[in-house]
């Protein structure tokens, strides 16, 4: 149940944020910080630290969006959040991100293991403070074998958002499960991620262990 190295965060959706913020506080004992708002995507997030290098993201359809962000519901599908998070639900571990300053070969690398990852794209967002914070990301064309394989994001210059978070808590293990576990094996493989425990299931799902308050937590 190995976490690779350059694991970066995991994205976790659901229908309302403060809704998902309660849950992360009920769930590993403390209450996430928020983050600020993607206006490309129409979505906005907290984060929760899962040690120095690594969070959990936390992602909701912002309210406030223009008319552009709302409408972007191709964007929503690639991390999850379309169709719409039913009302109420717990928040799902949707989409995982690791971290790479060689994003373009790791492209190249997926593409000959049968997986197209997507091409690189500029980010950015304002945090609570005022500054902003940019990165360089792969953005897949679909998602990609059930979620089972991660994005590519490269910060750049900019701080890590998990610098200026309380280090409450730690990502323990990680295990994917996937009707063809083969592929996403080869996939993993060439983008660095080939100590991940993946298993035969009917379904595509990840899997986590979070070290906190609460002891682990599975979700």
């Amino acid at each position: 149940m190995g976490v690779p190295a350059d694991l970066d965060h995991l994205v976790f959706t659901c229908a309302d944020l403060d809704a998902g913020m309660a849950w992360a506080e009920r769930t590993f004992g403390v209450m996430p910080v928020r983050g600020g708002a993607h206006p490309q995507w129409g979505t906005h997030n907290a984060l929760l630290s899962l040690g120095r290098g690594r969070y959990l993201e936390l992602l909701a359809p912002d309210p406030l969006a223009g008319p552009a962000g709302r409408a972007n519901d191709r964007g929503r599908a690639l991390f999850g959040l379309a169709p719409a998070p039913e009302a109420g639900a717990a928040p799902r571990l949707t989409t995982w991100m690791v971290r790479s300053r060689t994003i373009e070969t790791l492209l190249g690398g997926a593409l000959k293991a049968g997986a197209d990852l997507g091409r690189v794209q500029g980010g950015s967002r304002l945090r609570t403070d005022g500054t902003e914070i940019s990165w360089q990301i792969a953005v897949p064309p679909a998602r990609v074998l059930g979620g089972c394989v991660p994005w590519l994001i490269d910060w750049g210059w900019s701080e890590h958002p998990s610098a200026a978070l309380p280090e409450v808590a730690r990502l323990d293990w990680m295990e994917v499960t996937h009707p063809e576990p083969a592929r996403v094996r080869a996939v993993l493989e060439a983008v660095n991620c080939g100590g991940v425990d993946v298993r035969q299931g009917s379904e595509p799902r990840v899997s986590v262990g979070i070290a906190c308050a609460r002891g682990v937590v599975v979700v």
